[in-house]
């Protein structure tokens, strides 16, 4: 339980750091939606790893 917690708290943490960086980049509208959607699925990537490996390790 210790790892899934410390887990949640990283993404968090970087989700919230992500966010800081993206508000503080100058730039248009249509390069923050682009750097946005591939902040998005690399997210989406890391956590369906992070699932699969938890889940192994369950079984």
């Amino acid at each position: 339980m210790k790892m899934s917690t410390g887990f949640w708290v990283g993404i968090s943490a970087g989700m919230a750091a992500g966010a800081a960086v993206g508000m503080m980049m100058p730039g248009g509208r249509q390069s923050m939606k682009t750097q946005v959607g591939k902040s998005i699925h690399k997210l989406g990537v890391a956590v369906d790893g992070a699932v699969d490996n938890i889940a192994s390790e369950l079984h």
